[in-house]
């Protein structure tokens, strides 16, 4: 049960290699599944994935497909009324390929991409979202204004309490 849930590390054997001199097997969570189902075929790469690793490879690519059929709806007009909207679209469905990728073939290389794709998706979401940001910081400050403002004002009348509490002559 538990491998069906996290992958089978005797199929992720398949994705095996060579690497400083000695022979390196893969467990299933680190196994390359395009090596996997190069040397053992289909059937072992899903095995090797498992339920877990396997639904997100089929949720990356479901919402890389939508990323690129939303960019397709593009026309110059559009991007030209919001550029900030598209350069989010454009770069989500680009961290939605990068992490699929990484999924499927977790490296150096493919986590490089995941983490830069990341950070430019990150940064165009600010961008596209900045005003209702701004309006979040804006309250949030309020808040803490009115917050400290009741905390001062709690400590300054337990203080007079306590003051006059201790004062034998009052």
């Amino acid at each position: 049960m538990v491998n069906a849930i996290t992958g089978s590390d005797e199929a992720a054997m398949f994705g095996g290699y060579m690497r400083n001199g000695s022979f390196f097997m893969p467990s299933a969570a680190e196994a390359n599944l395009v090596k996997v189902a190069q040397n053992g075929g289909l059937a072992n790469a899903a095995k090797a994935a498992g339920w877990i690793r396997g639904a997100g490879v089929v949720g990356g690519v479901a919402a890389t497909a939508y990323g690129v059929a939303n960019l397709a709806t593009y026309d110059t007009d559009m991007i030209k009324a919001n550029p900030s909207k598209f350069a989010s679209d454009l770069s989500g469905t680009a961290f939605s390929a990068s992490m699929t990728a990484l999924t499927v073939a977790p490296n150096p290389v493919t986590a490089g991409l995941a983490v830069g794709t990341g950070v430019v998706y990150a940064g165009c979401l600010i961008w596209d979202n900045h005003e209702a940001i701004g309006e979040g910081l804006e309250k949030a400050g309020d808040w803490m204004g009115d917050k400290a403002s009741d905390i001062g004002d709690g400590i300054s009348d337990g203080a007079k309490r306590l003051g006059s509490a201790l004062n034998p002559f009052d």
